[in-house]
Order: structure tokens, then C-alpha cells, then sequence
């Protein structure tokens, strides 16, 4: 092999490697998007799954990549209320643009994306933090997780009473739903998350909409198969829905 094909195909090589790096979203229809946006977007190792945000909700989704040609597939986001009318465009634009990419060029630490010739997205990589000691990352058991949405739409003052608490040792999730305390079994292997036999006490509580409240929290836990923790925040999902989000307290 000559030295300048041997180059050639290095740079191939190189140019199809865009997974497991944070790519942070600079340009889209050729508008530059501000540094203060959380948009981005990140490939697994294997390059057929991807994750990011969008610039207010996480989205989620498939990817093929073969060479310089990718497509993104299958394009799912969580729905959480976004107040900032700009925001909300970039969002809408970020998907659908995703939605029609068909090819990419890496440019170092820049990946571009384009529809046919057309440039319509460009990426700088991201360090991506990870915790100096393996013991700093948060894990389930070390916070108590206050509930503040669910299936997206922020919950009230009175949601924000209920909360749940993971015991490694015993292999129990319990805490309150706002209304009755609960407790029950769960196992967490990497990402996935069961919960089972998950049992409260009856008090009623119809003054308010607490009880609503209890049913659809009670229901998004007994339902979660998967969970992520961002910054945080605890998100569980039924596949790749979300059904509740907690914030972390230090128990």
C-alpha cells in the first residue's frame, strides 16, 4: 500500500469514527446557535444508537453510519414544557433538520452535517465529564429523589411532597407519594430498573389532587424499566417514554 493511500485510508477511518464523543450543536440553517444552548448530540460507541438534547428536552433515537453517509431514525423526545419561544423553534428545527441529515464530514474536533451538498448543521466536540473517582458519580442510593414531573409537565407544590429512596443493602424502594407512604423491591443492573411489590397505606386524601397525583406516581414506578441520571436529576422510562423526573436531596 503507497503512503498516500495509506493516508486515505486512515482519513476514511478517521472521518467515520463521530461515536461515543459529546458533539455541542454551533450552527444550524446557518444560524449560529448561542454558546448558552444545551443542544447536543452524542452517538453510542457502536454508532447505531444516539442521545442529546435538543435544546430544552432530552431526545433519544437510532443512527446508521457507514462511511461519510449517516442517518438518523426513529426520533423520539422527552416533553417537558419550554417556555422560551426560541427555544422551542431551535428544537423543532434541531429534530426535523436531524431528521433529513444524509451525510457528514469530521473536521477534527468539528463534525458537520449536511442534506445532500447543503451544510445544515455543525458540532464542536465536548469534553464530556466524568468524575476524577468512580465513588463521586451519583448512583440511586446516594440521594432522596423529590418528585418534580411527570411524563414531562412539572408537577405542583403538593407533588413535590412525594419523593423515593433506593436501599442497595435490603434491595427496597420506598418514601412517600404525597398522600400514603409506600415501599417495595426493586434490582438496578446498568441502566435497567425494576421495581416489584410495591405496597402503601390507605389513607385517603380527597381534598386536593393529591390522590391523582399518588395513581400516576405509583403507576410510573411500577411501569420503569430504565433510568438516567443527569445533573442531578433522576429520569425513569418505560423504553424510551418518560414517566417521571426527580430531583436529588441529600438524605
Amino acid at each position: 500500500m503507497t503512503i498516500v493511500s495509506a493516508f486515505a485510508t486512515a482519513a476514511v477511518a478517521q472521518a467515520g469514527q463521530i461515536g461515543a464523543r459529546q458533539w455541542k450543536l454551533v450552527l444550524l440553517d446557518g444560524m449560529t446557535v448561542s454558546n448558552s444552548s444545551a443542544a447536543y448530540l452524542e452517538l453510542n460507541a457502536d454508532q447505531r444508537r444516539f442521545t442529546g438534547n435538543a435544546g430544552c428536552n432530552r431526545m433519544f433515537g437510532a443512527v446508521s453510519v457507514r462511511r461519510d453517509r449517516v442517518d438518523f431514525s426513529n426520533i423520539g423526545t422527552t416533553k417537558m414544557a419550554c417556555s422560551d419561544r426560541r427555544t422551542q423553534r431551535l428544537e423543532s428545527d434541531f429534530v426535523q433538520t436531524l431528521e433529513h441529515a444524509d451525510r457528514f464530514e469530521r473536521r477534527g474536533n468539528s463534525l458537520e452535517l449536511y442534506v445532500r451538498r447543503r451544510l445544515v448543521m455543525k458540532f464542536i466536540a465536548l469534553t464530556k465529564h466524568r468524575p476524577e473517582d468512580p465513588a463521586d458519580e451519583v448512583r440511586l442510593e446516594d440521594k432522596k429523589w423529590l418528585l418534580v414531573a411527570i411524563k414531562g409537565a412539572p408537577v405542583s407544590k403538593l407533588g413535590r411532597t412525594a419523593f423515593v429512596v433506593f436501599d442497595k443493602t435490603k434491595g427496597s424502594a420506598g418514601g412517600n407519594t404525597g398522600c400514603n407512604v409506600f415501599g417495595g423491591s426493586y434490582s438496578a443492573i446498568g441502566r435497567t430498573l425494576k421495581l416489584t411489590e410495591v405496597i402503601s397505606t390507605m389513607r385517603a386524601c380527597i381534598e386536593d389532587e393529591r390522590m391523582k397525583i399518588e395513581r400516576e406516581f405509583l403507576d410510573g414506578l411500577e411501569k420503569a424499566n430504565r433510568y438516567e441520571i443527569q445533573r442531578e436529576k433522576l429520569m425513569l422510562y418505560q423504553n424510551n417514554r418518560l414517566l417521571l423526573t426527580f430531583e436529588g436531596e441529600a438524605k
